[in-house]
């Protein structure tokens, strides 16, 4: 399957409490060079090693040819 799109967030949680910085543009939907790049901005400016990374890409899974979706008991659509 190939992706469609990744979309990735980072938070550090260095600390008690965690320190909770994130990139400024989080919001965009970061890739997995963003947040190495910033990880290591971070760490640069604050020596904090922790960070909660989340990572999601979107695919699609397309059937064989010889197999019709509308024949799947359940399938709808």
């Amino acid at each position: 399957m190939e992706s469609l799109g990744v979309r990735a967030h980072v938070e550090c949680v260095s600390g008690s409490p965690p320190c909770g910085a994130e990139p400024p543009d989080a919001t965009k939907g970061l890739t997995p060079d963003d947040i190495e790049a910033w990880a290591e901005y971070h760490f640069r400016r604050t020596g904090h090693r922790r960070y909660e990374r989340f990572i999601c890409d979107t695919v699609q899974w397309d059937p064989p040819a010889d197999v019709d979706p509308l024949t799947i008991n359940g399938v709808t659509t």
